[in-house]
């Protein structure tokens, strides 16, 4: 039987805020799963930012 895979931090959210958290949590050493419903990460910015 296959082993579920383990992560310390999950966010969800892959805005700026989500971005900024999952980011500050893998740069102290957590495992860290980002979901989000967007195809791509950060596409809220790139939108709000006028980078259609």
């Amino acid at each position: 039987m296959p082993t579920l895979p383990f992560f310390d931090t999950v966010v969800i959210g892959a805005g700026a805020a989500g971005l900024f958290c999952a980011g500050q949590a893998g740069q102290r050493g957590l495992k860290v799963l980002l979901i989000d419903h967007a195809d791509k990460v950060a596409e809220k910015i790139r939108i709000s930012g006028g980078g259609r």
